[in-house]
């Protein structure tokens, strides 16, 4: 077995590292990404596991391929880049894991399974590991949707019906039952998102369906369980800023009036432009979070704002 890895930029969004991950599932046995130190400035650390040595300049090609045809500018890797060494016969997941250290926002005391020390007095246990570049929270997309909903709880805010589009590993449909205890909906177009966002919910003590976190695969706004379960009067939504654009319209849709909608995964300079798409449909900015260099917007929706427009 092997073990190639590659840093690369942390400007690279989750679903970048996600996207650029699987650019090699068909020869790697599992593969993990992390920001070290878990902070959001430093930088993504992948690992692949793979059962046979590879050439940098194959690993190379595949990644570059892969982020022009999902159009990831930002990429920037060459065959120097790689560390590829043999491994000793050791479980190297969980080695990986303990480089995942805990972290608290408000409330949440995120940690990864490893992890066997009690929580700091006063917050809620958060159970998300780094192993499958989805999302474990240091991120500064999802570090501002979860402080974006922990800031909605202590206004008043208590939705009876939440829709995490995008779920990734689960972390803010996860997030937003623990702070409410309202149904939510978890939808991704990646089936692997949806099994990782399944296993989440058991490590969290989550028992997924009815009433908790219903956890469905398809393609965005228009599976049918996003119509059968609508409206929603919270959507939290930490995709891809141009995504964010071209979905509006449909997220308008089966938004609940007075409805409330978390935006992220969008660079700062990106996040007017996201802005304006949602104002032109009639929802108004509430607060913006800017976290590094990423943006979150918390939005807000009313049909007398919709009629004057």
């Amino acid at each position: 077995m092997f073990l190639n890895r590659l840093k690369l930029s942390a400007s690279l969004s989750q679903h970048d590292i996600s996207v650029l991950g699987n650019a090699l599932s068909d020869m790697s046995t599992s593969h993990s990404a992390m920001l070290e130190e878990s902070q959001e400035s430093t930088s993504w650390d992948l690992h692949w596991i793979t059962e046979e040595k590879n050439h940098p300049s194959d690993l190379t090609a595949r990644l570059v391929l892969k982020a022009e045809l999902e159009d990831i500018s930002a990429l920037d890797v060459s065959n120097d880049d790689w560390e590829i060494e043999e491994m000793p016969e050791k479980n190297w997941l969980a080695e990986s894991y303990k480089k995942f250290k805990p972290f608290s926002v408000g409330p949440f005391f995120i940690y990864g399974s490893h992890y066997e020390g009690a929580y700091p007095e006063g917050q809620m246990g958060l159970q998300i590991d780094a192993a499958t570049a989805f999302g474990s929270g240091e991120h500064g997309t999802t570090k501002g949707c979860l402080q974006a909903m922990i800031e909605l709880k202590d206004q008043g805010l208590c939705p009876w019906n939440v829709l995490d589009m995008g779920c990734g590993s689960g972390i803010l449909a996860i997030a937003a039952w623990k702070l409410w205890k309202s149904p939510v909906l978890a939808v991704d177009n990646d089936e692997e998102a949806i099994h990782v966002t399944s296993r989440y919910c058991q490590a969290n003590d989550i028992k997924a369906g009815g009433t908790t976190i219903t956890c469905e695969q398809g393609d965005g706004f228009k599976a049918a369980i996003v119509k059968e379960r609508g409206p929603f009067d919270l959507i939290v939504a930490n995709i891809l800023a141009g995504t964010l654009t071209e979905m509006a319209g449909d997220l308008k849709n089966v938004l609940d009036e007075n409805g409330i909608v978390i935006l992220s995964g969008m660079l700062n300079e990106q996040a007017d432009n996201v802005l304006k798409t949602y104002e032109d449909l009639g929802l108004r900015l509430k607060q913006r979070i800017d976290l590094g260099e990423w943006s979150s917007l918390v939005l807000q929706y009313t049909a007398a704002q919709d009629n004057q427009i």
